[in-house]
């Protein structure tokens, strides 16, 4: 359609005008409405819209607005993101909660597969907010390796503080002795991302999903020990032939996947006891880690990667 052409064309030459860090997020914003007015058969409003663009003197408004969009996309995803990995966690839990009373009228290991199904569950919601999240990222502000980290862990930070003042609201036992291995946590996961944003940045994006990785498992581990070392005591006096309510130490780089699995993969130690008193102290924040992993990796790799390289407007021949 010679109207489409005629509009495409004076779209690149508007596009010309902008700085080279802009064009590409505004020519596909402009060309998602050029294909709206060209759906709608409004072929006349195509080239008033494109000619509008094209004749404009200055880009300085626009560019004012642009830069604002971006900034107020980044800034409700950050904000939003975690209370949403809460939502993860509490759907889990409730789609957990169900099966279980499905399952346990029918098979004999439905106490067993409570939290490796409340694991699964958590996880796949989690990587299906990290995708939306991984898609609304390409669209945000782009910052260096260390504002992105803590742009990602402040707000988490500021969401679990808010909700462990509900809880203490409600006169919930043992709420902040969950505060140090939070703190640990999110110090390592700021580093964590830290180091994948700064690969990503360089092109290294498969290195860099797999140190943030391996630092976000590191950080849930750690956060997990120390809350298990600073709540369980290492040994205890046996009382009416009972097992000590203690945990042995040799065990402690597997307590996170005790924590996600409920299992000793073979191994003598933890044991039966010891993996009750692990999951009764620390539940439900070895699930936190596993809802906000796949998110902060996410935004943090794709913000961080090197914008694609868009093609520059054909040039314009000059008038003879």
């Amino acid at each position: 359609m010679v109207t489409r052409r005629v509009a495409t064309l004076l779209l690149r030459v508007a596009a010309r005008r902008w700085p080279e860090e802009l064009r590409a997020d505004l020519a596909r914003e402009w060309e998602a409405e050029l294909h709206e007015l060209a759906r709608t058969g409004r072929r006349w409003g195509m080239l008033r819209f494109a000619g509008s663009l094209a004749a404009a003197r200055s880009a300085t408004p626009l560019t004012g607005r642009a830069g604002s969009r971006r900034l107020g996309r980044t800034a409700g995803l950050l904000l939003l993101a975690p209370p949403a990995c809460l939502a993860v966690l509490a759907l889990a839990a409730v789609a957990m909660g169900l099966m279980h009373g499905w399952l346990e009228m029918r098979v004999p290991w439905a106490a067993a597969a409570q939290l490796p199904a409340w694991s699964a569950l958590t996880a796949l919601l989690g990587v299906a907010l990290a995708l939306g999240v991984s898609r609304a990222a390409r669209r945000t502000v782009r910052a260096g390796a260390l504002p992105t980290a803590l742009g990602v862990v402040l707000p988490i930070a500021a969401t679990v503080t808010a909700t462990l003042a509900l809880l203490a609201a409600r006169s919930e036992s043992r709420v902040w002795e969950s505060a140090p291995g939070l703190l640990l946590w999110l110090g390592l996961l700021a580093a964590a991302l830290w180091v994948a944003g700064a690969l990503a940045r360089r092109g290294r994006v498969r290195l860099a999903w797999l140190a943030g990785l391996v630092g976000a498992l590191v950080a849930a581990d750690a956060a997990v020990v120390l809350a298990v070392v600073t709540s369980i005591p290492a040994t205890a006096p046996v009382a009416d032939g009972l097992p000590p309510d203690s945990v042995d130490r040799i065990s402690a780089p597997l307590w996170l996947l005790t924590c996600w699995t409920d299992s000793s993969f073979g191994l003598p130690r933890p044991t039966g006891w010891e993996r009750f008193l692990i999951t009764d102290r620390v539940l439900v924040e070895p699930m936190f880690y596993l809802a906000c992993t796949p998110y902060v990796l996410a935004y943090a790799i794709t913000a961080a990667r090197p914008a694609a390289a868009v093609p520059g407007p054909e040039p314009v021949p000059a008038p003879a």
